[in-house]
């Protein structure tokens, strides 16, 4: 850390100066910049600084980028919180990154191939995929759970109760009723991660007012990155040995506890406030918190617009995501390591990369604008997944993958933050809850349209799977045009 400090002091400059110009602050405590790190230095030795300094720019790069991450280029304020979820961030990934679809989902396409017939594995593979999306339907009732609780301590007892989940994905034996209770097991743990998400809302609403896509966007951009090495280091195990997986999650889940110490010590601003705010909420509504959901959608015009188009969004991007895995497995044949990195390790690489850049973006427009320009990257990964399947191209599928990545970046800041455009902060749960379970629904319908449209179109065309992705295209194109309306309504000046 000193010579990164060294570094930043060094290349946060003035102007250029001459050979007889002193390195050090002058006494009007301007900083001047080292001739190592001009371009324009006259000294003997002027050729060979600028190479240096054209050298030392990736390496510049790399500093910068690794500061950013650091509290103090947080708004002081938030410095705290962001430093202790940073750390959760880093540990609970350990963990979580065995119940993410494309893991769960490839694991058990080849962990049971052959222990349940394909078409009803096919099945079992497109719940576990469905199952984050799917287990949001519960997030009205968690809404309700946690109305008028501390959220923090809320958190943290559904942090460890996940843990316990996740552990039951390792004791599944490989037969017919161990793949029930791998499934069991996963979506109980998708479930208590969506409780996680719908209050968590709540909290990043209230501590990150400024600059608020910047500072989730770092905690994610951690979170996405440890769960693709993690993501590495299972598939490698498990192409060594197909039982690794009962030694790697449980240790996972132990490095995961420190996670939920780190996540247990982040304190709410104004929480007696919103405390107060949500028990007077509640007797207003007599207790009806479902109503209270309801009257969201029947209020707010513009968020139901909203969510009408991230409902074509999310249809044509969830019926793709089963077909994706069982293609990987059935067409291309691939094994545990480049079946993982395809279907869950490139999207979620591809991430940090741009969650910064999606981020910038997102705190300077509305999130219609945002989803208008954002939306036409699912439009593209549907097109490549499509004429891959068609063409056999395997090359093609892993440019799917990586397009896909670069539309999860952006959509996992949406997702996350996208409510909070339309919603006051203590309705903020309320608006979170509806969009969630929203999402839920949607996980309970598109992953098995598109299993059962894929196997109906290969029992009537055998190798013909990947027509699938052209319905799912339609609707995404009919999505992002949703959007783009929206955008021209509610964003972009009149005429």
């Amino acid at each position: 850390m000193p010579f990164a400090i060294f570094a930043f002091n060094s290349i946060s400059t003035a102007a250029p100066t001459n050979s007889t110009t002193s390195p050090f602050p002058r006494a009007n405590n301007t900083r001047v910049r080292s001739p190592l790190f001009s371009p324009h230095s006259d000294s003997p030795d002027s050729a060979a600084g600028k190479v240096l300094y054209h050298a030392a720019t990736p390496v510049r790069f790399v500093i910068f980028a690794f500061l950013s991450f650091h509290p103090n280029a947080m708004p002081w304020l938030t410095r705290a919180n962001y430093a202790r979820e940073l750390r959760s961030a880093f540990f609970m990934p350990w963990a979580i990154a065995a119940t993410e679809g494309g893991v769960i989902g490839f694991i058990v396409q080849k962990l049971y191939d052959g222990i349940v017939p394909d078409t009803l594995l096919n099945y079992f593979t497109g719940a576990l995929i469905a199952a984050p999306a799917l287990a949001n339907i519960t997030s009205f009732a968690w809404a309700i759970a946690a109305r008028g609780k501390r959220k923090i301590p809320f958190i943290t007892a559904l942090q460890l109760m996940l843990l316990v989940c996740i552990a039951g994905i390792a004791l599944s034996p490989r037969t017919p009723v161990g793949l029930v209770t791998m499934v069991t097991a996963a979506f109980g743990a998708r479930i208590l991660l969506a409780g996680i998400v719908t209050v968590r809302a709540t909290v990043w609403g209230v501590n990150y007012p400024a600059q608020r896509a910047k500072v989730t966007g770092k905690v994610q951009t951690v979170s996405v990155t440890i769960t693709s090495l993690i993501a590495i280091g299972l598939g490698l195990a498990m192409q060594e040995n197909e039982n690794a997986f009962r030694i790697f999650i449980p240790i996972g889940g132990l490095v995961a506890l420190a996670g939920v110490s780190s996540f247990a010590r982040i304190r709410l601003r104004t929480e007696k406030s919103i405390l107060r705010e949500e028990a007077c909420d509640a007797k207003r509504n007599q207790g009806s918190r479902f109503n209270a959901l309801i009257r969201v959608l029947s209020d707010d015009k513009d968020y139901r617009d909203y969510q009408i188009c991230q409902l074509l969004i999310g249809m044509g991007n969830m019926m793709s995501w089963t077909p994706f895995v069982i293609i990987a497995k059935q067409q291309f044949n691939l094994d545990y390591l480049p079946g993982i990195l395809l279907t869950q390790v490139i999207p979620l690489a591809m991430m940090p990369f741009t969650i910064p850049l999606w981020a910038r973006l997102l705190d300077a427009v509305h999130i219609v604008q945002f989803r208008a320009i954002h939306s036409w990257i699912f439009v593209i990964t549907m097109g490549l997944a499509l004429i891959a399947g068609q063409t056999n191209t395997l090359w093609l599928l892993y440019a799917a993958s990586v397009f896909r990545g670069i539309a999860f970046g952006g959509g996992a800041l949406a997702w996350n933050l996208g409510h909070l455009s339309f919603v006051k902060p203590e309705k903020s749960q309320d608006y979170m809850a509806v969009h969630v379970t929203l999402t839920g629904l949607r996980g309970l319908t598109a992953p098995f349209i598109g299993v059962a449209l894929y196997n109906a179109i290969e029992h009537r065309y055998p190798n013909e799977g990947s027509w699938t992705f052209a319905l799912t295209l339609l609707i995404t194109i009919a999505g992002s045009l949703g959007f783009y309306h929206l955008y021209r309504k509610l964003v972009r000046p009149k005429p």
